[in-house]
């Protein structure tokens, strides 16, 4: 494995922002579906038994803002390293090897996301043509947030097994860790200032 020359350490660096850009503008726009998606089943709530005038598209809009809402967070847990992970046995790990089992364990998530990528994406042009019944979108909207998000959570966890690997300056912390002994672990508003 030859050093990392600056020119490299700086185009990755680059990447790396590019990305961190790319996922706070899809956590804004999850955020903007959880808002939509509030909406909505508040308007489905209130018409069907305040106004009693049930309204037959809310049940599959929310469904396919869920969808999209749950995949784009998916990509910024990933990105942000917030997996929920068992750490104990890893952390127990001597020398090396705890670097080598998180970039392994990474090397499996690639896999499980390409896979299931590829898959979403077979199945969102195979019912490309098939229309949701009152909303009359292709789903494809539906089945396409698991394309994109796995798509892109991919390509989060290669950047993130290349940076592990050959830029570890440019690493960053993996998720919160909470201690349990820490009567105040897991509340809101108890993590670092």
């Amino acid at each position: 494995m030859h050093p990392v020359s600056r020119a490299e350490s700086d185009l990755m660096e680059k990447v790396v922002r590019v990305v961190d850009r790319l996922v706070d503008i899809l956590e804004t726009v999850a955020g903007v579906l959880m808002v939509g998606l509030t909406v909505v089943v508040i308007t489905a709530v209130v018409s069907r038994y305040a106004l009693q005038v049930p309204l037959r598209t809310t049940t599959e809009m929310s469904g396919l803002i869920f969808a999209w809402l749950v995949f784009l967070a998916a990509i910024s847990v990933t990105h942000k390293q917030d997996n929920i992970a068992v750490t104990f046995f890893r952390d127990k790990l001597p020398g090396p090897l705890p670097a080598i089992s998180e970039v392994a364990m990474k090397v499996l998530m690639l896999g499980f996301s390409a896979v299931l990528a590829w898959s979403s994406f077979q199945l969102t042009t195979a019912v490309m043509d098939q229309r949701l019944p009152v909303l009359q979108v292709s789903t494809a909207w539906l089945n396409g947030s698991v394309a994109v998000a796995f798509t892109l959570i991919a390509v989060i966890l290669l950047l993130q097994i290349v940076t592990d690997i050959f830029f570890r300056h440019l690493r960053k912390p993996m998720g919160e860790v909470l201690d349990p002994t820490d009567p105040a672990a897991g509340q809101i508003g108890s993590g670092p200032q």
